[in-house]
């Protein structure tokens, strides 16, 4: 997978730099369909230095075994992590859903969260030596949370048919 494990400042320079974003849902292969926390600390932390190398930032969602993701950074970086992610033997049923420049980078400082459900807080989870813990919450803006909404429809099924 390919977000960053922990909250952190946007990267240096962000706002200035053309913004891609890009947008795709995958079946997860991992042991226990995704609720393996080992596995997915352990993918998580070796994700957040090679995204923060690349200037790549999103938010990963999670529910039963999908996953769902966000990525936002350079054109050329994020394509070529999303190459790689098509590749990755960890998951299947890769689909992409929406690629576009934007003006901004909206998720400059998140990494995964537990999908809710709909009008009920996403929790962000924090990679720690021994798995996943839960952060604590935060704030979401209106254009974050249409963003979310669209990740959480994804990996409930509402995007999953095709």
């Amino acid at each position: 997978m390919a977000s960053d494990a922990t909250m952190k400042e946007p990267l240096a320079g962000a706002a200035a730099e053309p913004c891609y974003r890009l947008i795709y849902r995958s079946h997860s292969l991992l042991a226990g369909g995704g609720k393996d926390e080992t596995a997915l600390a352990a993918i998580l932390k070796q994700a957040r230095s090679r995204n923060a190398e690349r200037g790549i930032t999103g938010a990963l969602m999670l529910y039963d075994d999908w996953f769902a993701q966000v990525l936002e950074g350079p054109q050329a970086a994020v394509e070529a992590l999303f190459a790689t992610i098509k590749r990755d033997t960890r998951h299947d049923t890769v689909r992409l859903y929406e690629a576009a420049a934007v003006p901004k980078r909206l998720f400059g400082k998140w990494a995964m969260a537990v999908v809710a459900e709909h009008h009920e807080p996403d929790m962000p989870m924090v990679a720690t030596t021994g798995g996943l813990a839960q952060g604590a919450p935060w704030k979401v803006t209106l254009e974050q949370e249409a963003i979310l909404t669209q990740l959480r429809d994804l990996t409930r099924g509402y995007g999953r048919g095709s």
